[in-house]
């Protein structure tokens, strides 16, 4: 058995300020008030010297970092954020990718998600190809036209239940088929709003399918208004007043991708439960530049196309949980809970993973109060330490 001692722990709805954390075979045994812990004599002590034990970051929307996407080099990309505390990540598929890179990818992914760091990969997220084709990287896009059954069958079929959440636009062209087939396969899938500018409506028709969580709300499309100089009701308003969606939100330094008052109204509105911090990280490959004569500014720990457009970041986690305070107020225990618990709760693993409850696997991160990581524990194994990745 090992022992966390010395340490603040960051419970799902407190933090307990004497606190001290045993696991042993990759579970949490007891978590809680130092005096009310039984550590047996000859466990192996960890010493915290009052730093907080949290538990594992989870980013379900994350498509690569450094120099590479999670569809080409699963391992490298696993490693890289596991460094930075994100011991739960959904490798996420963009439609810049094509059908077989898709396939091949996931396969790189399973196979790399067997043992080591490649276990904090945990399924993927379908970014596309069935949101709508504008946005980002159009000189790299890999798909048109209408959604096509010859196109989602074998996707679905190659993908399996590897799959735990597909992006959708309810305005696409035989949207519904897709649905149908994929809820009919995968039973537990979960379905996004994505890159879309439908309305409340065309939403709400399709909702029974299990549409639960807005991707990165705030920059995924509009819905236009119904006269001039009228908003429209759309993704975002639908999330925000549907009391069981949850809300993706990128929260980068300058608050770019979600002005301050954007999150703080986003916060309020769905709660500190219902918010689901994501990197939307993707890798350096382009020269990006200040491009605010488009409209679109700059930002440093964010990502740009070949045409200087808004293409996700270069975020990890941990720094959003830290933008969250840092532009709202809000304190580390619930910053540290849109980016664990919440999203655990969303894909239905909250029994196994995203907070320190006894039983639950023991992904753990050790950290100061500005989330700087000091250890990480994947699956009761210590995994980073000293910056490097260990496993």
């Amino acid at each position: 058995m090992k022992a966390i001692i010395n340490t603040k722990l960051v419970m799902t709805d407190g933090i307990i300020w004497d606190g001290a954390l045993t696991f042993e075979n990759g579970k949490i045994i007891q978590a809680d008030w130092a005096e009310k812990v039984n550590i047996p004599a000859d466990a192996e002590i960890i010493d915290a010297k009052g730093l907080y034990t949290a538990p594992g970051l989870i980013d379900i929307h994350n498509h690569g970092g450094g120099d590479w996407l999670f569809a080409e080099n699963p391992l490298y990309c696993a490693k890289y954020f596991l460094k930075h505390g994100e011991t739960t990540i959904l490798p996420t598929f963009y439609h810049n990718l094509d059908m077989n890179m898709m396939l091949e990818g996931a396969a790189k992914v399973k196979e790399a998600s067997k043992s080591g760091a490649g276990k904090a990969m945990d399924g993927l997220y379908m970014e596309g190809p069935f949101m709508c084709l504008e946005g980002s990287f159009q000189n790299e896009m890999k798909w048109s036209g209408a959604v096509k059954e010859e196109e989602f069958t074998q996707l679905v079929d190659g993908l399996g239940d590897m799959v735990r959440v597909w992006a959708i636009d309810p305005d696409r062209e035989n949207i519904e088929a897709f649905l149908k087939y994929a809820r009919e396969k995968t039973p537990d899938v979960i379905f996004a709003h994505g890159h879309s500018s439908s309305t409340s409506e065309a939403i709400r028709a399709l909702a029974h399918y299990g549409i639960k969580v807005k991707t990165h709300i705030t920059d995924a499309g509009q819905s236009k208004g119904r006269a001039q100089g009228t908003p429209g009701a759309g993704g975002d308003q639908y999330c925000l007043y549907e009391p069981d969606m949850y809300a993706e939100l990128i929260c980068d330094e300058n608050g770019i991708h979600c002005p301050p008052d954007l999150i703080k109204m986003i916060v309020r509105t769905k709660g500190v439960e219902k918010v689901c911090l994501i990197s939307d990280s993707m890798p350096s490959r382009t020269n990006y530049k200040n491009n605010e004569a488009m409209g679109i500014w700059w930002g440093p720990d964010l990502n740009y196309d070949d045409e200087g457009k808004l293409a996700g970041s270069r975020m990890t986690l941990e720094n959003g949980v830290r933008n969250m305070m840092t532009h709202t107020g809000y304190g580390l225990c619930h910053a540290i809970r849109m980016a664990t618990y919440n999203p655990a709760k969303l894909l239905g693993i909250e029994n196994r993973v995203g907070s320190l409850a006894p039983g639950k696997t023991a992904n753990l991160i050790i950290i100061d109060d500005m989330v700087h990581i000091n250890q990480v524990y994947l699956e009761g194994e210590l995994a980073v330490e000293g910056g490097e990745v260990i496993i």
